[in-house]
């Protein structure tokens, strides 16, 4: 297991992968309460700005573990993305 993390390693994405899905599995309430209040089907309804940005947050949240948690993606490609985007 990684001690720092470093999404733009595939052995640490290959960890948190390993992780996630074990959670997900023996504890899928957790699961649904990221889902919820990460607000992953739920519509922003505000126009002020600053809610915006913070829903966008939490629901980066979600997403990024959805997207290491997804079976169709290697870690290596997950971890080529992650190093682009935090160059």
């Amino acid at each position: 297991m990684q001690e720092k993390i470093n999404l733009s390693s595939a052995a640490c994405i290959a960890d948190l992968q390993t992780v996630f899905k074990d959670v997900a599995k023996k504890h899928p309430l957790f699961m649904k309460f990221l889902e919820y209040y990460c607000g992953y089907d739920t519509a922003v309804l505000s126009s002020d700005p600053y809610q915006i940005a913070y829903s966008g947050g939490k629901r980066d949240v979600i997403l990024t573990i959805k997207t290491i948690m997804r079976d169709d993606l290697l870690p290596a490609n997950i971890a080529k993305q992650y190093e682009r985007i935090l160059k």
